[in-house]
């Protein structure tokens, strides 16, 4: 848990329900609560001090990495997490090597938010990599995760895209219309 002086904390989030709920709950455990749901809108905070953030992947048609880097340049202390429905490796560690504290699939309670938030810069123990149990991702994984990593590259150019991959537009679009894999 956090204690001390009430916290700042941005939400940017674009599903107004989620983005409600989440500014009522955190408010009532001591936050103080800023919510956006644009890039506008955060660079409109200027260098307000932010402590804390809770940034969506998909705000509207924005990608929520950007939002991560630009806070990060405003403020490199703030502790960001990483909210999303659509989780894959390479987001993870793009949102990790950006400054991210950590990286949720909705849905998330609001403990493991907490959770998350409440995570410092410091590194955690780390086991040993004999005592951790490494599943081995299917190749249709792997494919997905280097295509979205393509095309956060790309900002979201299918087009752009397709050319690095060496695919046509129209077969990108098809392997993006199909489910990620499971594992």
């Amino acid at each position: 848990m956090i204690r001390g002086p009430q916290k700042s904390l941005l939400i940017a989030e674009d599903d107004l329900n989620l983005r409600e709920t989440l500014c009522r709950e955190l408010s009532e455990r001591g936050f103080q609560v800023t919510t956006i749901d644009t890039l506008g809108q955060l660079k409109d905070l200027g260098h307000v001090s932010i402590d804390y953030a809770l940034i969506d992947l998909r705000i509207g048609s924005e990608n929520g990495l950007r939002f991560v880097q630009n806070l990060m340049l405003a403020n490199n202390s703030c502790k960001i997490v990483v909210l999303t429905g659509y989780g894959t490796i390479a987001t993870a560690v793009m949102a990790m090597k950006l400054g991210a504290v950590d990286y949720l699939t909705k849905p998330a309670s609001i403990d493991d938010i907490l959770a998350a938030l409440a995570k410092g810069v410091e590194k955690h123990n780390v086991r040993n990599s004999s005592e951790v149990e490494c599943p081995v991702p299917s190749l249709a994984r792997k494919e997905r995760e280097y295509i979205e990593s393509v095309l956060i590259e790309c900002d979201g150019n299918i087009t752009l895209a397709a050319k690095r991959l060496g695919l046509h537009r129209q077969s990108l679009q098809r392997k993006l219309r199909k489910f990620p894999p499971k594992k």
